[in-house]
This record gives structure tokens, C-alpha cells and sequence, in this order.
């Protein structure tokens, strides 16, 4: 090999390094292994969720401009639609995912039937409170942080966004009904929520399916090149997506305490010193800080 031929190919050899070190680079973040898909349950609640969104045959958007007639009236056209709901929410759910890339597009109109799901029970809740029924105002808030958990579970960023959504919606209803329950409700209420809140799905499981979902509805090359192009945007969508999660844990777990609370005070003739003196009777823990992990205190 000659001096020249061999100073061409080391040149070459440095102009190509980044190329290969890219390239070596995809392929082995190509390589990780995927997590197995979780098997759906049999039955899958979340199908009769679906069913129930496609059931509400009127608009219910403009439930909180409604009066007590007007309420009265959307309850029992929708009727059908409750019996769904209750039915789908007795048993497991799951998102039946679909790896490809027409799914997403298809998926959307049932994320819009939770959607008005969660308005219809917000409209079950204003016409029971409306009606000197709040423990029945309660149940519906309830049923509706309920579905905003099951609608999103083993689903993607998408789900859980709407699911949190749909939370929202159950939770502000619950904050106007703290001094109008008993100290029974009241406690039945902390301990609901509480549970919902354990069973909810952690924003990091919600990555995981997310990844998971990408990779094999973008198989092989495809993935890492769309991840790497969209990397900036993507990273700034997830961060909102997280602080939005967050946020709302924290909300509902302010909410939990503050029914504990007053259930404490109904019993005891006085309010609680700490959230601590609400374990074991009211609460099994101390909610912790979504984000700092810590334990969370007394709101005035």
C-alpha cells in the first residue's frame, strides 16, 4: 500500500467516525429489549367504557351553564350510558393497543366519548347536588376520577393526558361538597380516593408503554431516526405531560386529606393537628408530595 493510498483511507477512516459512532449508536439503542405486552383481561372493562362514550347521544359540553330541568332532562336520555360505565368500571381495563401507525388517528374519537363520559357524570353530580343529594353528588365525582384512572391504564401519553383530564372534572366537583357530607361519607370519600390513588398508574409505567408503543408501531431504524429528529419537541411535550400529572396527584391527594379531615372533625368536635393524626382512623398513610416525595401537610 502506498504513502498516498494510506493517508486517503485514514482520512477517510476520521471523516467517518461520527457517522459510524451514530450509527453504532442507533443500533444499539435499537438492540434494548422490548417489554413484553401485557395480556388484556377478559372481560376488559375498558371495552364497555368505550361503548358508554359512544352512548351519550347528546351534547354534553355546556353541563355547568344547564339548570336543574335542562340536568334533569340530559340524565335520563342518557341513562343507557351510566349502566355501562358501572359496568365496565367493575372490572379490570386495559388499552387494547395497536401498533401501527393508523391507530393513533382511530383511537382519538373514543378519548373523545371518555371525554364527554366524564362531562355527563360531572352533570350526574351538579343535578344530585342541585337536588339536596350530595352523597349521590359524591359517588358520580367519584365514578369519574374512577374512569379518568381506568380509561388510561396500560395506555400511552395520549390516555393518560385525557385521563388526567377527566380527573380534573371529578375532583372539582368533590372540592364543593367537603362541608356538605356527614362524617361517615366524609371518611368513605378520603378512603375511595385514597384507594383510586394507589391503584393509579405511575407517570414512568406511562413512559415505559409509550416507548414500548413507539417501537413497534415505528419498527427497527425508523424509531431512533424520528426519536432523534423530534427529540427537542418530544422531551418538551413529555416534561408538560408530567407536570400535569403531577399536579392533579397533588390535588387529589390535598382533596383525600381534606375530606379526612373533616370526618375528624365531625367525630372529634375539633379539626386535626397534623395529617398524621389521621392514620390509621381516617387514612392508612400520609399522602406523599407527588413530586418531592415528602409528607404532605394540613391545607388551611
Amino acid at each position: 500500500m502506498t504513502r498516498k493510498t494510506r493517508n486517503w483511507l485514514i482520512t477517510l477512516l476520521i471523516l467517518s467516525s461520527p457517522f459510524l459512532f451514530f450509527l453504532g449508536l442507533l443500533f444499539f439503542w435499537n438492540a434494548e429489549p422490548l417489554p413484553p405486552v401485557a395480556p388484556l383481561p377478559n372481560p376488559n372493562g375498558y371495552d364497555a367504557l368505550a361503548k358508554a362514550g359512544k352512548a351519550i347521544t347528546t351534547d354534553v359540553g355546556d353541563y355547568v351553564e344547564m339548570n336543574e330541568a335542562q340536568l334533569r332532562e340530559l340524565v335520563t336520555k342518557n341513562a343507557a350510558a351510566l349502566q355501562l360505565l358501572r359496568s365496565g368500571l367493575t372490572n379490570q381495563c386495559r388499552v387494547p393497543l395497536q401498533f401501527s401507525d393508523a391507530y393513533m388517528a382511530n383511537h382519538l374519537d373514543e378519548l373523545a366519548g371518555f371525554k364527554r363520559l366524564a362531562q355527563f357524570l360531572g352533570a350526574e353530580g351538579r343535578l344530585a347536588a342541585m337536588e339536596g343529594r350530595p352523597t349521590d353528588a359524591a359517588e358520580f365525582y367519584l365514578d369519574a376520577i374512577h374512569l379518568g384512572t381506568e380509561a388510561a391504564r396500560g395506555g400511552v401519553v395520549i390516555d393518560q393526558l385525557v385521563g388526567t383530564a377527566i380527573e380534573a372534572i371529578g375532583v372539582a366537583g368533590l372540592q364543593q361538597l367537603v362541608k356538605q357530607l356527614d362524617a361517615e361519607s366524609c371518611r368513605d370519600t378520603a378512603r375511595t380516593l385514597e384507594t383510586l390513588d394507589a391503584q393509579s398508574q405511575s407517570w414512568d409505567a406511562v413512559m415505559q408503554q409509550e416507548r414500548g408503543w413507539s417501537r413497534r408501531a415505528y419498527p427497527g431504524m425508523r424509531y431512533e431516526l424520528v426519536r432523534i429528529v423530534s427529540r427537542k419537541s418530544l422531551n418538551k411535550a413529555v416534561q408538560k405531560g408530567e407536570e400535569r400529572f403531577n399536579k392533579q396527584r397533588m390535588k387529589l391527594r390535598q382533596l383525600m386529606i381534606a375530606f379526612a379531615a373533616r370526618a375528624y372533625e365531625l367525630d372529634n368536635g375539633k379539626p386535626p393537628a397534623t395529617v398524621s393524626d389521621l392514620v390509621p382512623d381516617y387514612l392508612k398513610t400520609v399522602p406523599q408530595d407527588p413530586v418531592t416525595g415528602t409528607n404532605m401537610v394540613l391545607q388551611p
